[in-house]
């Protein structure tokens, strides 16, 4: 699934953090999502591109028993911002847009695991079997890619913590990990950390356990101890992706308000 427009704010609007949650208009009794203000929510901080954050968790409920079948391979969630309201819906599956005309660039990859606020709803980590990482990154046809081939838009945390039973580690609440950045460094000769994933196409980014960075299919998975389980708490894991896109071309809204025919005092 593709986005078909996006919605631009700019900074004095900037008002909490953005998460990708892209249907702005109420999509019940046949309303479609195409209108031109619908998409992602974008800051125009600088003119001529779009900056976008999507935020987004995968939330895991199962033991170990059931780490295969659910922990290898997650689709994103991007919650909606309307608590409140129904038709607003969660959405699964974070999708990054682009084409060849308006790329997306990423610069910025993240991932973690929450630590909750003390509110016992949160599990104090995820577990997953010794060696593997969880990885956030862009998914291949179903499977994930390496993150050495494109640094800037691959995450994965590693964890050496003992699990709580034989050949399994854990991956404690507040753990985090970055992509590479696309910056200019001096460190003998100016170089770069990594260039932007470009996206010329709508492309699913999702979380995996595998067993390395550079692994190219998931293993192993991850959940949450049985005690956990039973106290009903969840482990959620935290994910985000920052890009930039050049922004559309002006269109007739944007200088309609200056156009001729003012009134005459």
């Amino acid at each position: 699934m593709t986005y078909l427009s996006t919605k631009k704010i700019y900074p004095g609007n900037w008002v909490e953090a953005l998460n990708g949650w892209y249907k702005n208009i109420d999509t019940t009794g046949g309303t479609t999502v195409n209108a031109s203000k619908d998409g992602p929510t974008s800051v125009l901080a600088i003119p001529g591109w779009r900056y976008f954050q999507q935020r987004g968790y995968v939330p895991v409920t199962w033991a170990s028993g059931s780490a295969t079948t659910n922990g290898q391979s997650m689709s994103v969630i991007i919650p909606s911002p309307y608590r409140q309201d129904d038709t607003r819906p969660d959405i699964t599956g974070m999708v990054i847009s682009g084409d060849t005309t308006q790329s997306a660039y990423i610069y910025r990859t993240a991932i973690s695991i929450a630590s909750g606020w003390g509110d016992g709803r949160v599990s104090s980590g995820v577990y997953a079997s010794t060696g593997n990482v969880i990885a956030f990154g862009r998914d291949n046809s179903g499977s994930p890619v390496a993150a050495s081939g494109e640094p800037v838009a691959a995450a994965f945390l590693t964890s050496t913590v003992s699990g709580d039973a034989s050949a399994k580690i854990f991956f404690s609440g507040a753990s985090q990990a970055f992509s590479s950045t696309p910056l200019l460094i001096t460190s003998g000769t100016p170089t770069v950390t990594g260039a932007c994933k470009v996206l010329t196409g709508g492309t699913t980014f999702k979380v995996y356990a595998k067993a390395s960075g550079d692994a190219t299919s998931a293993s192993g998975g991850v959940y949450i101890s049985d005690a956990d389980v039973a106290s009903g708490l969840t482990g959620y894991i935290l994910v985000e992706a920052c890009y930039i896109v050049p922004d559309n071309a002006p269109d007739y809204s944007e200088i309609e308000a200056y156009l001729p025919n003012r009134t005459v005092s």
